[in-house]
């Protein structure tokens, strides 16, 4: 076997690899789940009785350090709930003002853009 062709599979290889381990990492991301019984451990999580999933943020425009909104799936039984953000498990919560949702997607809305750095907990309630 010549050099090149060595080569060319020791490249081939490598390719092969970092894909792999891109396809695992993203299914693994994908199939995130937060259970409301189960914090996550490292001081931030979701307090909830529902299983809620594929939870992100929108970040406020004009101050990107800030959001102004929540967007989650939600697994059970939820036509009336309440959604906040709080520092800690315990923490005093800012609740969002206004909750929509279509099937099992929830968009909630707060008045005043919420710090980044201080919103560690989502809680996902049926009552305040």
């Amino acid at each position: 076997m010549t050099k090149q062709k060595r080569t060319n599979y020791r490249v081939l290889s490598l390719v092969s690899l970092s894909l792999l381990i891109a396809a695992a990492t993203y299914g693994f991301a994908e199939a995130n789940t937060i259970s409301g019984a189960s914090g996550m451990g490292a001081g931030y999580g979701v307090k909830s009785t529902y299983e809620v999933s594929r939870v992100s943020y929108t970040l406020d425009l004009e101050d990107p350090g800030t959001f102004t909104a929540v967007e989650f799936t939600l697994e059970g039984e939820g036509s009336a709930i309440f959604v906040g953000v709080s520092g800690s498990a315990k923490g005093e919560i800012t609740w969002a003002d206004d909750c929509e949702n279509i099937d099992t997607q929830w968009t909630c809305f707060f008045d005043q853009s919420i710090d980044v750095l201080a919103a560690d907990w989502l809680h996902v309630t049926s009552a305040k």
